[in-house]
């Protein structure tokens, strides 16, 4: 869209009648809230600010050669200008945004103003100072650049205001910008860094549960069991089942390895065998088991007292030759 004439158009003659000439107000253009109309005629331009609707038979009217539509609210315009960097491949982009407001449309459309964003550029570029600005930094450092390129337009503006005839001019902000592509390549690396991150925490809680499951599991099954049951992976009834599973064959595994000791052995060992039999067996495989066992198990001899008043143990060897 143009500003602050947004359209123009020419008009054609209107056939001279005795009594009553009328231009067709069908051939005028629309006009937007916060526009007016602005008549060039041979004494040169009328803008048409009466609040009314026109008839058509205004002198004006009837005599312009053309018409045009200007906008006469306070807009906000934006300049562009590229700053040169010391980096040849990219440009700092300077947005400089000013208000605007027309005083004069008759002036207006005398200058033929459709795009004051433009003449304002101008105006800006018109300033070497500023444009060398950027010529003293590489892309990367436009933050330390950027304080510097505001000031240097608000002095700008503030010594030679930008004058046009017919409008109101005043700075209301400046920003100094990323080129597209710098900014795109930027934020693509945050987003792969942030991704790095992300996967380094996520490694490290996996390095994490993995030590503690393995410590976990380095206790046992029954250990393992457990952390299964926690995880909800399994039932609590099976687990039970399981661990009787597991400790019946431990059992019969132990007395099996018992029943194939040669006949005496046990007498070697420091314990009572008996007892400790039947004491497994009805914890472990019940008391009809643990009966069998134990009645399997070769009965253990009194000892006999030797000279100091010690208790040697049985061998079993007696009753074999020399």
């Amino acid at each position: 869209m143009t500003y602050p004439i947004i359209e123009e158009r020419a008009l054609a003659a209107v056939p001279r009648r005795f009594l009553r000439t009328r231009r067709d107000l069908a051939d005028l253009p629309e006009t937007p809230p916060g526009t007016v109309l602005v008549f060039e005629v041979a004494s040169g331009y009328h803008a048409f600010t009466e609040r009314r609707h026109l008839r058509g038979a205004e002198d004006e009217v009837v005599d312009a050669v053309s018409v045009s539509v200007v906008d006469v609210r306070t807009c906000s315009v934006t300049a562009h200008v590229a700053l040169p960097s010391s980096d040849l491949a990219h440009d700092f982009p300077l947005l400089a945004t000013f208000t605007c407001t027309v005083t004069k449309p008759e002036k207006i459309v005398e200058q033929g103003l459709k795009d004051i964003g433009e003449l304002l550029a101008h105006y800006l570029s018109a300033d070497t100072e500023l444009l060398s600005l950027g010529l003293r930094y590489p892309i990367e450092k436009i933050y330390q650049l950027r304080e510097h390129v505001v000031a240097r337009v608000k002095a700008h503006v503030e010594v030679m205001p930008p004058e046009i005839d017919g409008m109101a001019i005043a700075l209301a902000r400046v920003d100094l910008l990323l080129p597209e592509d710098v900014r795109g390549h930027a934020i693509g690396l945050k987003t792969v860094r942030r991704e790095g991150e992300i996967t380094e925490l996520k490694h490290a809680l996996e390095n994490k549960d993995v030590a503690r499951i393995e410590e976990i599991l380095s206790r046992g099954t029954a250990a393992g069991m457990a952390l299964g049951v926690s995880r909800g992976h399994v039932a609590i009834g099976d687990a039970v089942l399981h661990q009787s599973e597991a400790e019946n064959r431990r059992a019969e595994y132990v007395l099996e390895m018992i029943k194939a000791l040669p006949q005496g052995s046990l007498d070697f060992l420091p314990v009572n065998t008996r007892m400790l039999l039947e004491q497994f067996g009805r914890s472990v495989l019940g008391p009809d088991k643990a009966t069998t066992i134990v009645e399997g198990a070769a009965p253990a001899a009194p000892p006999a007292s030797l000279e100091d008043g010690s208790a040697p143990r049985p061998l079993g060897l007696e009753g074999l030759d020399d």
